[in-house]
């Protein structure tokens, strides 16, 4: 029988591309139900966080259906694989209903780009106006909470055994501050509260706290995970991300300023984040790391691997983020499935050993972590 891999999930936001993490977790979850992968955690921020709360609610759901122990897993799994479709059925349904222009612009687009259509252009009237109009997940959101999730929090605040642990982030504005929100604390206000991109849709506000996306301060947060791989002595840690980080063009325009300004900023935490759980690995592995009395489990190296599909992402334009049209949403979902497909042999081998993903290159190059490796002295 094949070895069971305990992992830990890390969900990048994006918009409606958020549906790429769809197609991914679809692929992942047939390994989930064979019985090769035990998911133990997930975080996520904005459309991160919407996806990672539908997994986790279906999970909950599906550990709480009668059946052979034998099969619980299967059922498990098979539960978080209908939420998520669900979720973004329903996200289309409303925005088809909700007149949203984007959604009739992309479907006539035959490369789903939309940047130059009419409706793109009254959407940058609206931005320069500073009354932008909500037309992507947040214009869903109320419909989401009431018939996709409608028992949050309540049902993350039972604990059931072989569920993971959710944390959701968000951006205390007055503190410039990462939140997070842990499983029975997710509820229907904090997924508004991590969704609320400032230049797009209202202030969020949980716990009397005003909020801002959590992609400002972790997109997804990494480390809020590492606790629950060790207390689960895991080691892996995925993540899968859609905000490119490098584009071929410039941006123009404010909105297509606004939104590399973002995806900037909402990769840079992730990068830094990387960058401090290699440099701890590194430490591990030259054994300058000391515990600490009365630990019960010693410190152990965090594999880190990434999906990603950067150029055909890249392709898609800016407006696209707020078009979900179910047909771009399908379109979306299979380029999460072949990226997973594309990745996952490399991946699988390495899982408990090594990381696959090269995140030493990728620090170097985006920090410049060896700019200044020699000095002359004279």
């Amino acid at each position: 029988m094949a070895k069971t891999h305990k992992i830990a999930l890390a969900l990048q936001g994006g918009g409606v591309h958020g549906a790429f993490t769809w197609g991914v977790l679809d692929a992942l979850l047939d390994e989930a139900a064979q019985g090769h992968l035990d998911i133990v955690g997930v975080s996520g921020s904005s459309s991160g966080a919407l996806s990672a709360t539908a997994l986790v609610y279906g999970f909950h759901e599906g550990a709480a259906l009668p059946g052979p122990a034998t099969a619980r897993t299967k059922r498990m799994a098979e539960a978080a694989r209908a939420k998520i479709r669900e979720l973004w059925e329903t996200v289309a349904r409303t925005a088809f209903w909700g007149g949203n222009p984007f959604v009739a612009a992309i479907g006539l687009a035959p490369d789903w780009n939309i940047d130059e259509t009419a409706a793109a252009r009254w959407a940058d009237v609206s931005l320069a106006s500073g009354h932008p109009t909500e037309t992507g997940l947040g214009a869903t959101l109320n419909t989401v909470l009431r018939e996709v999730l409608p028992e949050i929090p309540a049902i993350f605040a039972l604990p059931q055994p072989g569920t993971p642990m959710l944390v959701v982030a968000a951006t205390d504005v007055v503190d410039c501050r990462r939140q997070l929100f842990v499983d029975g604390a997710v509820a229907p206000d904090v997924i508004r509260a991590t969704s609320a991109l400032p230049t797009s849709f209202q202030m969020g506000a949980a716990g009397g706290r005003a909020y801002w996306d959590g992609g400002y301060m972790g997109n997804p947060p990494l480390t809020p995970l590492i606790e629950c791989l060790h207390e689960n002595d895991a080691h892996d840690l995925l993540v899968v991300t859609m905000n490119p980080l490098r584009r071929e063009t410039v941006p123009h325009g404010p909105r297509q300023i606004l939104d590399r300004m973002n995806e900037v900023t909402f990769n840079s935490s992730l990068i830094h984040e990387v960058n401090a759980i290699e440099t701890i690995n590194r430490l591990i592995d030259a054994g300058l790391v000391k515990e600490s009395p009365g630990r019960e489990r010693p410190y152990h190296r965090i594999n880190l691997h990434r999906i990603h599909s950067d150029e055909e992402i890249a392709k898609l334009g800016i407006y696209s983020k707020d078009a979900p049209s179910w047909d771009f949403l399908v379109h979306l979902h299979g380029l999460g499935r072949a990226a997973f497909q594309a990745s996952w042999p490399t991946i699988k081998p390495t899982l408990g050993k090594s990381s696959s993903w090269d995140t030493t290159a990728m620090c170097d190059s985006i920090l410049a972590r060896k700019a200044i490796t020699t000095r002359e002295r004279g």
